[in-house]
């Protein structure tokens, strides 16, 4: 019997769900057998959502062409994978099914698709149909899915003797943890790594919450009594006791421990990570607390009013599977009027604070000004699309608030270290990579000159880091300044499937923004930054600013990365020397670059061979 619970990992990057959930979608009505599991797997390489690894450089370049595979490309695929799965080196028909289960598990579990041998025919939920029709976000998705997982359930093993919802203890503890401590005259912070890993992750019934609160501030108080030295003995020492008692280890079994201890850190940030793409937690103090959202705090004050973080029973798997792709199960205990108001008077005063703080700590340079007045409203309806439109609001506020902070170019060393990260890598080692960009990128571009407005399309959390990247109908990036308008889109892929994923959609992204009413009159412009721009997004691109897009000339600027941060350093450069950039020199260097195009001939390549003195040019120019 397991002594701690933790959240699989199998799919390690969450915006990959939607992909494999349509792959599996073309299995729909059949049985999910050992033949369809292992076609399901091959079908997720076919389609590039899944690359094996052990191929040679030749076939690793070919994922990053566009389009699927062909069947005889897959099978030189498989051939070389074939010793990938050393349980089944005899028989890899048995391998690819195991793969194939493996693969889709997480969102059986998640109630995105009933996808087991033992339940009939592969079925997308109604859940699953709203992910794949955009109807519903991930955020939403995983909300809906840690407020109904449970320990046990029918659909995992080994759970015997738990009676928990693992996310609904964790924020029973949390708030607990911050009302107790600010009993004893504490600044609420909610809960450490540290204590997560120590008391969350072991917590194995409900009734223990109170419990659990009274042990976590006991911890937090004999650290603090000790010296720096004192306290981290201590808290090994604590580690150490509470492995050997949840594992049942000897104190002579010290790599056992120590293995056991590193699996408690590493079970806490995997929940930690995906709870907080909930939005119902968010991070502090650099990352090293987690907290509960203050703008969801009367969503999560409800919640634990109806919810003790008990396990319900279920009579089967087909129950409890049916019971997690519901997505009216169960009722959300805020939406009526009374819940509804609540949400929108705090969100309310949420807006206030955040739109004050700004006044004062930057009298005079606030960026908007929202008319925050109370006002009646009457159906359920009104109170969602008021409330809709705070949280818009309180995003924008935030925003305003990073943009001011950011003109300072304090961080600017670090978005150009950690953008110059992300440039050098051959492809992305992380799933969070494409996610670290937009961010950064964001980031840069509020420390670059004086914009009115920089809103990232990526969903990001209370603490404002993000979550999920931004849409595939919408720009990565969207600019507002007092002369021009600008898109930005970013990409980490290199290879022909940057042209496939990013030549249209970026000309489409731009001609729908330069369609809106409010930048109709203005000059806009789109930015584009990749490691380095392939030849076919480089001619795709020339044809939109040479001759035009659905009958009108673009202003696409395509960087690499390096070539932006180039501008980042001659920004800071400059700032050193008392020449702060302002939007209109940004404005310039956009029209250079583009304008050059039409002293390249019909050659693009001229086009992009003169960026860089373009660029230095440019520089120099701010001296004056």
């Amino acid at each position: 019997m397991p002594g701690t619970w933790s959240i699989s990992t199998t799919l390690r990057n969450p915006e990959r769900i939607r992909g494999f959930l349509h792959v599996l979608s073309r299995f729909e009505g059949k049985p999910f057998n050992e033949t369809v599991q292992g076609s399901f797997f091959k079908e997720l390489i076919r389609c590039k959502e899944y690359r094996p690894t052990g191929l040679s450089e030749d076939l690793k370049l070919r994922f990053e062409e566009p389009g699927e595979f062909t069947d005889r490309e897959l099978v030189e695929i498989l051939h070389q994978v074939h010793y990938e799965n050393r349980s089944f080196e005899d028989d890899q028909d048995k391998a690819y099914a195991f793969r194939g289960r493996t693969a889709v598990s997480n969102m059986t579990k998640m109630g995105l698709a009933v996808a087991k041998e033992s339940m009939g025919v592969v079925r997308i939920t109604d859940l699953g149909k709203k992910l794949l029709g955009d109807e519903i976000g991930l955020a939403d998705v995983f909300f809906r899915y840690f407020l109904k997982w449970q320990l046990p359930n029918p659909a995992d093993k080994g759970y015997r003797g738990f009676d928990l919802n693992p996310f609904l203890a964790v924020l029973h503890v949390i708030r607990g943890v911050n009302r107790e401590w600010e009993k004893l005259g504490g600044r609420p912070v909610g809960v450490s790594k540290e204590e997560f890993s120590l008391f969350l992750t072991t917590m194995t019934d409900y009734r223990e919450i109170g419990g659990r609160i009274g042990r976590i501030v006991g911890f937090r108080q004999e650290k603090q009594s000790l010296g720096r030295n004192a306290a981290q003995r201590y808290v090994d020492q604590r580690f150490r006791e509470t492995v050997m008692e949840v594992f049942r280890l000897h104190p002579g079994e010290g790599e056992k421990i120590g293995i056991k201890v590193n699996n408690l850190y590493d079970y806490a940030d995997s929940a930690i990570r995906y709870f907080r793409q909930t939005k119902l937690l968010y991070y502090r103090g650099n990352g090293r607390y987690v907290d509960l959202a203050p703008t969801r705090t009367v969503e999560i004050d409800r919640l634990l009013e109806h919810f003790d973080g008990r396990a319900l029973t279920f009579r089967d798997a087909g129950e409890y599977l049916d019971y997690m792709a519901d997505p009216d199960q169960p009722a959300l205990p805020w939406e009526n009027p009374d819940g509804l108001r609540s949400v929108r008077e705090h969100l309310l005063e949420q807006a206030r604070e955040l739109q004050n703080g700004i006044d004062r700590q930057y009298p005079g340079q606030a960026l908007h000004s929202f008319p925050l007045a109370d006002q009646r409203l009457d159906t359920i309806q009104e109170y969602r699309q008021e409330i809709d439109r705070l949280r818009e609001t309180i995003q924008i506020l935030h925003n305003d608030q990073a943009i001011l902070r950011e003109r300072s170019l304090e961080h600017i060393d670090e978005y150009i270290r950690k953008l110059s990260e992300l440039a050098g890598r051959k492809r992305s080692v992380s799933g969070q990579d494409p996610l670290n960009l937009e961010y950064y990128v964001t980031l840069s571009l509020m420390a670059l000159d004086d914009a009115l407005e920089i809103s990232p399309n990526y969903t990001a959390g209370d603490d404002q880091l993000p979550l999920f990247t931004a849409a595939g109908n919408r720009p990565d990036i969207e600019c507002v300044y007092s002369s021009f308008r600008m898109i930005c889109e970013v990409t980490l892929l290199r290879g022909r499937d940057q042209w496939f994923q990013e030549g249209q959609p970026v000309m489409r992204h731009l001609r729908e923004f330069e369609d809106r009413e409010a930048n109709r009159s203005a000059d806009n412009y789109c930015l584009f930054l990749a490691p380095s721009i392939h030849r076919d997004t480089l001619n795709t691109f020339w044809m939109s600013v040479k001759w035009g897009y659905e009958g009108r000339v673009q202003k696409i600027v395509p960087l690499t990365l390096a070539q932006y941060i180039r501008i980042l350093r001659i920004v800071k450069e400059r700032n050193g020397k008392g020449r702060r950039m302002k939007h209109e020199d940004l404005r310039k260097l956009l029209s250079e670059i583009w304008g050059k195009h039409a002293r390249a001939g019909n050659d693009s390549t001229a086009w992009l061979a003169g960026i860089d003195d373009t660029i230095e040019q440019w520089g120099a120019s701010l001296s004056g």
